[in-house]
């Protein structure tokens, strides 16, 4: 097949997957950065893993839409979600009605297989690339920081950006968790986000709703505080290589995405049901300072595991982090972190 003829779209993924594999090129098509698909759609790279997609029906769509996968490399259900919606898209069996940007966020990663290389690409957004010194996953997130603003900004067929954004960022977990599939959804002081939102993440079967007001250095907080998108990340399940992801316990969220890109709303289930997800907000982050930091937590604790009033959780030096509300669960604990980054996030109902 000719670059002229190749599709972009079905090849996303294995572009990446297969690049500098025998001398091959990731950025098929030689300079040329754009085209448009046999389906239809434009497309446009903007690096390595970025496609900004318009509909063959340039008057569709309501949204600025931002769909990323593989931030961690080794968080492979999410890219294959993706790249099968790509897929159907280029295919015909899914027409796409909204503007979306997919990012595969760290190529490298995705291709060793990991979670990251040099540093977590997660806590690198809203500036925090700044302060690192430089390296591949500072220079990604710079890149991708770019390329958001650039699309959130840009006008399209000489008409203003569409105001709807929103941001899908998809994970899966490292550890289990007593909500299987759950969101983290980042507010700010001039973005809250609305109750049609998170009821829109339960439609996607997501059973778990994790609010919070404080400031972030992840992908969806940048989204949210410097676009006021609708922005969310979802943790969908459990960390499995390529090919070993059961993909049917993702359907929720697939087809929910898949009616929205198509024009339709995320919200409308086709069984028609009406789901509601437990809604917490968080109390507190565990914050590892120095290299003394102990954190009293099992290292298979699943993610929202509750603790007691009075339980001591965390030790730094003197400090020490102490269970105040009646029930606190713990979120994402990591002793490992670098100082100055969470080891723990902690909640209580919303």
């Amino acid at each position: 097949m000719t670059d002229a003829n190749r599709s972009a779209l079905r090849h996303w993924l294995s572009d990446v997957r297969d690049a500098n594999r025998n001398g091959h090129d990731s950025n098929h098509g030689g300079d040329t950065a754009q085209g448009i698909d046999a389906c239809g759609v434009r497309w446009k790279r903007h690096a390595e893993g970025v496609l900004e997609l318009t509909p063959a029906d340039t008057n569709a769509g309501r949204f600025d839409a931002v769909l990323s996968c593989g931030i961690h490399g080794d968080e492979t259900a999410p890219i294959e979600i993706v790249d099968g919606i790509l897929r159907d898209i280029a295919d015909g069996k899914l027409t796409l009605r909204e503007r979306v940007l997919v990012i595969l966020g760290n190529p490298d990663a995705v291709r060793a297989g990991k979670r990251y290389l040099d540093y977590d690409l997660n806590r690198l957004f809203q500036g925090a690339h700044a302060k690192r010194a430089e390296s591949p996953a500072v220079q990604r997130a710079r890149e991708l920081e770019v390329i958001v603003a650039q699309y959130f900004d840009a006008d399209v067929d000489g008409k203003p950006a569409r105001r709807l954004r929103r941001h899908v960022d998809m994970h899966t977990a490292i550890r289990p968790s007593l909500f299987q599939r759950f969101a983290v959804v980042p507010n700010t002081a001039e973005t809250t986000q609305s109750d049609a939102w998170i009821d829109t993440l339960a439609a996607a079967d997501i059973e778990a709703v994790m609010l919070t007001d404080q400031p972030s250095v992840t992908f969806s907080y940048f989204t949210c505080a410097r676009f006021g998108a609708e922005s969310c990340t979802l943790e969908l399940g459990k960390v499995e290589p390529f090919g070993q992801n059961r993909l049917e316990d993702f359907a929720g969220i697939d087809a929910a995405l898949r009616r929205w890109l198509s024009g339709g709303e995320m919200a409308a289930r086709d069984d028609g049901e009406i789901k509601r997800a437990e809604r917490f907000r968080v109390a507190a982050e565990i914050v590892r300072r120095t290299n003394a930091f102990v954190l009293d937590v099992p290292a298979d604790t699943p993610n929202f595991t509750p603790y007691t009033a009075g339980t001591v959780l965390a030790r730094d030096g003197e400090n020490t982090y102490t269970v105040s509300h009646p029930v606190e669960r713990i979120v994402f604990p990591n002793p490992n972190v670098a100082n100055g980054l969470r080891a723990g996030v902690m909640v209580v109902p919303a």
